[in-house]
């Protein structure tokens, strides 16, 4: 009965076999203790070896009918006195020995009948596996070809570049918008006004009917309830930007009634902008006025800003009074307008790089004026000294006559 004893797999790869194999060598025949497909386990005894010596064995397998010889090198790798044992590598084995051992080795553990055409069935299979040739991409013909063939290498290298510049302009805009640009909570096309109110209860008896008024000039009449008239003269010379009553309503004390506007005022742009961000405007800033007829006035300039005493002190947004950048009619008054602040003028960004710049300048300068100074030094003119002159006579280390 063919039996199979296994080691641990650090032991041995192979697992071994016990079956009826006779090993051949030199002549002489050698007792086998077991076989697999990478060694061969001999008794001692009937030769005697060392470990790292290769041997020239030829095994022997009997079958139905015929026996089948497999001549085969195996290097000693240990011998064990007391197990009676000599151990075996294989070495130097082709495949189609190869194929031929485990074929057999498997044909015994299952208990097969293995015919003499089986053998050599085996022993003419080809171990080698022939890759498959990949074909090649035929190359370009002539001129135009090549030119055709790297221009679309080139449209592919070109485009991949394009689209990964315009991912990182829109990352690079999305952090600069965030970063820098605030946009206006509202905006509107203003003037200097002057809001006339109501200086008492009363019945408005009278208010002017022009467009127009001249300072001294009475601009309404307010009948009180005990029968007394109140007149409020012009206090400039003003033109009648808008009216909230009529004669003979009634009205409140405060309540506004007309509003002026001087003929020298012109009109300007006021946009409100958050509390927390007035610092940076401080800082510097610009704007971008786009009108309701779609023209847009960049590097727009900030005439005023707000300051933290009186105007600050209400819990309103801040007015940010802006120069129009173009002319605008008496009409537009009142209309809004959209407004975004440009902060980056004034980030910590350009501050760093104008101390870079008046570095830069003022090192060009001591340079310039170094290398300036040893230029005229080297091309100034060497003046000769002048000799002595004694009564009209050049005196040359030599003394006069006496």
């Amino acid at each position: 009965m063919t039996k199979i004893t296994h080691e641990a797999e650090v032991q041995r790869q192979h697992p071994r076999y016990r079956i009826p194999v006779r090993c051949i060598l030199n002549g002489t025949q050698v007792s086998v203790v077991d076989v697999s497909v990478g060694g061969i386990g001999l008794r001692t005894g009937a030769i005697d070896v060392k470990p790292g010596r290769v041997l020239e064995l030829t095994l022997v397998f009997p079958f139905s009918g015929y026996e089948l010889s497999l001549p085969i090198n195996a290097e000693v790798r240990y011998v064990t006195e007391e197990h009676s044992r000599i151990g075996l590598r294989f070495v130097d084995v082709s495949p189609r020995q190869h194929n031929l051992l485990r074929f057999i080795l498997d044909a015994y553990l299952a208990g097969e009948v293995v015919d003499a055409g089986d053998i050599l069935d085996v022993s003419s299979r080809r171990n080698e596996g022939k890759t498959r040739e990949v074909p090649q991409r035929p190359r370009p013909q002539g001129v135009l070809a090549h030119l055709s063939h790297h221009g679309r290498s080139a449209a592919g290298y070109i485009g991949i570049g394009v689209a990964t510049m315009l991912l990182l302009g829109f990352i690079g805009m999305g952090l600069f918008e965030k970063m820098y640009i605030i946009p206006a909570q509202s905006a509107l096309i203003t003037a200097d006004l002057v809001t006339v109110p109501a200086p008492s209860n009363g019945q408005v008896t009278f208010i002017a009917a022009g467009s127009e008024v001249k300072a001294g000039e009475p601009l309404l009449t307010i009948q009180g309830p005990q029968g007394s008239s109140v007149v409020i003269d012009s206090p400039c010379n003003c033109v009648v930007q808008a009216r909230y009553s009529r004669t003979a309503n009634f009205v409140r004390e405060g309540m506004p009634i007309l509003a002026l506007r001087e003929k020298t005022s012109t009109p300007y742009v006021t946009a409100s902008i958050p509390h927390d961000q007035l610092l940076r405007f401080y800082r510097g800033a610009s704007a971008v006025i786009e009108y309701a007829d779609g023209t847009r006035v960049r590097e727009g300039h900030i005439e005023h800003l707000p300051t933290l005493v009186g105007e600050a002190a209400s819990p309103g947004p801040f007015l940010v009074k802006l120069a129009p950048g173009r002319e605008l009619e008496m009409s537009a008054i009142g209309q809004p307008v959209s407004v975004v602040f440009d902060t980056f003028s004034g980030s910590s960004v350009v501050a760093a790089a104008n101390k870079l710049h008046a570095a830069m300048n003022w090192a060009g300068e001591k340079i310039a004026a170094v290398f300036g100074q040893n230029s005229e030094a080297a091309t100034a003119p060497n003046k000769a000294k002048e000799p002595d002159v004694d009564n009209g006579r050049r005196l040359a280390g030599l003394k006069p006559k006496e």
